[in-house]
């Protein structure tokens, strides 16, 4: 009967209700190619020499469709293995103009007055 399931799935068949609903509801890791390779350019990026010029990798895809996943992932896979932190992610919402995108990575950044609403010409001075 549980046969179409897979080996990792079958196990949580015999726990309790509450437990089988939270592991369906659960965000999961798909792994569909274009996610691999967007975790495959994000890493090459991290294994750059430093450089005066950075490179970053912006993703852009409709709303739902997975792009927090995919930043979220990278970034936890970094911080298990990495000493120091290399990696922020700033996220801001669609259609909100430059001054909160860049509100956005001070307060990712953890800069002092990130919270506070600046205007673009006072972010740019």
């Amino acid at each position: 009967m549980s046969d179409h399931l897979l080996d990792h799935v079958q196990p949580y068949l015999g726990r309790d209700r509450e437990e089988r609903i939270a592991y369906i509801r659960a965000p999961r890791w798909i792994g569909h190619h274009i996610a691999k390779d967007s975790h495959r350019r994000l890493a090459d990026l991290m294994s750059r020499p430093p450089s005066m010029r950075t490179k970053g990798l912006m993703l852009v895809g409709p709303y739902a469709n997975g792009k927090t996943m995919i930043a979220e992932r990278f970034a936890v896979e970094h911080l298990r293995s990495s000493p120091q932190q290399r990696v922020w992610i700033a996220q801001t919402r669609e259609g909100a103009g430059l001054g909160h995108f860049y509100a956005s990575i001070l307060q990712a950044l953890r800069a002092p007055g990130a919270t506070c609403r600046m205007s673009v010409a006072r972010l740019l001075s």
